[in-house]
């Protein structure tokens, strides 16, 4: 029986910031490392076998994927597939300038429904997306099946494979390195057994 569980990556100086990703390449800072390390900590004893784990493409997904597996000879690959959503001219800005700049779209984005701009990437769009990748790494394993991607996408993947509303905040987003699981239901889809299990806190230096 294949369980999927599906992680966050590490913080990054964007995320620090409140500044909005997206499809931008910003790697992992110190305390997204440190957190990743936290993370393969709490995670490793969750898994059962020969875990397969699949990352996004993004530098900070892999970054956080990488150090997840370690020294650890289990099975790593890529899948573009899993990166974030596109945000189109939003990415890079922080809250209160998509508010001043966009206020229509900034409204309906944060009571979880859509803005409607070019270069947007919608939520069927990604969900369908994340929902095939899983679905064709699931058909791949035997085992545990790990995948790293991002908060929006992470959060897709679950409400789509849960059979839930995409649009409304149905479900908490994933913080930075945290996990969800997820097993197969007895009669059919899949069920949320945890859901965004934080890695320890740590402390980096400065």
């Amino acid at each position: 029986m294949t369980r999927l569980f599906v992680v966050r990556h590490g913080q990054t100086d964007w995320n620090l910031a409140g500044r909005l990703q997206g499809s931008s390449d910003i790697p992992l800072n110190d305390t997204g490392r440190a957190q990743a390390r936290a993370a393969r900590d709490s995670l490793w004893p969750a898994l059962d076998g020969d875990p397969v784990v699949v990352s996004s493409t993004l530098g900070r997904a892999m970054e956080t994927a990488d150090i997840i597996v370690g020294d650890r000879g289990c099975e790593l690959h890529r899948d573009a597939r899993l990166g974030e959503r596109r945000y189109g001219h939003w990415e890079g800005l922080l809250a209160h300038e998509r508010a001043e700049r966009f206020p229509d779209d900034h409204s309906a984005w944060m009571a979880g429904f859509e803005p409607d701009f070019d270069g947007y990437e919608r939520h069927e769009t990604v969900a369908a997306r994340m929902s095939a990748a899983a679905h064709e790494w699931v058909s791949r394993v035997s085992g545990d099946l790990v995948l790293v991607a991002h908060g929006s996408s992470g959060r897709m993947l679950l409400l789509s494979l849960l059979g839930l509303p995409l649009t409304g905040r149905t479900l908490g987003k994933l913080e930075n390195a945290a996990w969800s699981r997820l097993a197969p239901a007895a009669g059919g889809g899949w069920s949320l057994e945890r859901h965004n299990v934080g890695a320890p806190a740590v402390e980096v230096a400065r």
